[in-house]
């Protein structure tokens, strides 16, 4: 018994002090345990059905005469354990998520909060080569990043990662989003017919000032046995097509990065260049207006460009971005020429991208429908002490190509949207933040109102008000 009154108390200290975030050594290992702690709350919204996510209601007929305003409290928690061994040879890593509990509603947020809602967000297994432990090779469900436009995600992968010399560094990748294995209708033997993807990056410094980088992924399935698949405007991401389509799909991809001293400041220039070509095969696509094309066999030719300029200067950054996403002008005919991401998660605009509510937005993409997207955005960011932060933007913000309004005419512009941030950091760990953006809606937004007031003008501005307190460790 006391033998046994012995393990189960070592066992109970191990884990106490992996929740606390402390680092202990057990049979020549190390256990750290991370968290992000995120309590999202949206204030008001006027346009309740706006914010929905993307494709869980038709954005077609979203914003309302008299629109439903919104508030609530949501949680998003992610909790992390890694298992190492002293000289980091080799490192497990396994994360939960719970994630988009609402206060007061569905499993978990309701009285008494007996819920199931807890997900795998990460398992994977990361080891150095033998004869070089700065070689790096990952296996299992991992984070994903090729480039933050294109794809950065999680995904089951295999991923060999390190420094070629001193200057420059690479990342090999495999990785399968989606898989018809498991299917009774294909045969035994499937071979490279799921969602593959392979890619390689290599980044490096040119200089003390310049870093250059460049990447390729090339992406191929074979799964339209499955039957014909369905892509449209407002899910238009290669995810969403994965299960049910056949597509070879090439990405190439460049950045640079430079920054250099003056006398107003630090100045940086930063840019990101992406092409695609490629087909894509056994899917219909519907457009934003409802009208399913009946072509089944695409041809992709698509391009991302985007820029950031700006200066550093004591406790302020300000920053200008313009950035455009090719759209497409025609969902009638045999060629996809708006860009396309595979899974991403952008957050530049509040209005039309995602914000501190996160589960709760527009789109996730570069880009707005099958449409594209040209942002002109100036930024500041200003430090007032070293626990507060405040800044503020303003956005003009329009589609790559034209949409069809209420009364025929077509427009492109979505508006200016303003808005501001203010982050105070009581402890280190600890933030409390709110964000408030308003969206002076340019006519192209007709298109997405309600049927009874479309007539080829804007008639709905957007407003959106948030906070969060978030615990990091």
């Amino acid at each position: 018994m006391a033998n046994c009154y012995k393990a189960k108390l070592c066992s109970a200290i191990l884990i106490a002090n992996a929740a606390m975030g402390y680092s202990v050594s057990v049979h020549a290992a190390k256990f750290d345990f991370h968290g992000d702690m995120n309590n999202r709350f949206q204030a008001y919204s006027n346009q309740r059905d706006w914010f929905n996510g993307p494709g869980l209601a038709g954005k077609s007929n979203s914003l309302k005469d008299d629109g439903e305003t919104e508030n609530f409290g949501e949680l998003k928690y992610r909790f992390w354990f890694e298992a190492a061994t002293d000289n980091n040879e080799v490192r497990g890593v396994y994360a939960t998520e719970i994630g988009g509990i609402r206060y007061g509603e569905g499993s978990g947020g309701d009285f008494s909060g007996d819920g199931t809602n807890v997900e795998t967000r990460w398992a994977y297994v990361d080891f150095g080569v033998p004869s070089d432990l700065d070689q790096r090779i990952k296996v299992g469900l991992q984070p994903i990043s090729v480039d933050k436009h294109l794809w950065q995600e999680t995904a089951t992968a295999v991923m060999f990662a390190g420094p070629m010399n001193p200057s420059w560094d690479y990342q090999l990748l495999w990785g399968r989003g989606d898989s018809s294995n498991e299917n009774a209708a294909e045969s035994a033997d499937d071979g490279f017919d799921g969602a593959d993807n392979f890619a390689i990056n290599i980044d490096g410094n040119l200089s003390s000032k310049l870093k250059v980088g460049g990447f390729v992924l090339y992406q191929i399935n074979d799964q339209i046995s499955e039957g014909t698949g369905k892509i449209d405007s407002i899910r238009y991401e290669i995810k969403a097509i994965a299960d049910n389509s056949r597509y070879d799909v090439a990405n190439v991809g460049g950045t640079f990065n430079y920054s250099t001293p003056t006398t107003s400041g630090n100045l940086f220039i930063n840019g990101t260049a992406i092409y695609q070509t490629g087909t894509i095969e056994g899917v219909n696509f519907t457009s934003l207006s409802g009208a399913t094309n009946p072509i089944d066999s695409y041809d992709l030719g698509a391009y991302f460009l985007r820029g950031d300029i700006g200066l550093d200067f004591g406790a302020t950054t300000l920053t200008y971005t313009l950035w455009y996403s090719s759209g497409d002008d025609n969902s009638a005919d045999d060629k996809f020429d708006a860009f396309i991401a595979t899974d991403v998660d952008m957050n530049e605009s509040m209005i039309f991208q995602e914000n501190f509510t996160d589960d709760d937005y527009f789109a996730e993409t570069p880009y707005l429908l099958d449409k594209g997207y040209l942002m002109n955005k100036l930024q500041l960011d200003h430090k007032l002490s070293s626990q507060v932060t405040v800044s503020g933007m303003a956005i003009y913000n329009s589609l790559a190509d034209d949409v069809t309004l209420g009364d025929g005419s077509q427009d492109k512009s979505l508006g200016f949207e303003f808005g501001g941030r203010l982050s105070y950091k009581p402890y280190n760990s600890l933030e409390i933040a709110v964000e408030a953006a308003y969206l002076v809606a340019g006519d192209a937004m007709d298109a997405f109102e309600e049927a009874s007031i479309q007539d080829g003008n804007a008639d709905e501005d957007i407003i959106h008000v948030a906070g969060r307190i978030r615990y990091k460790f």
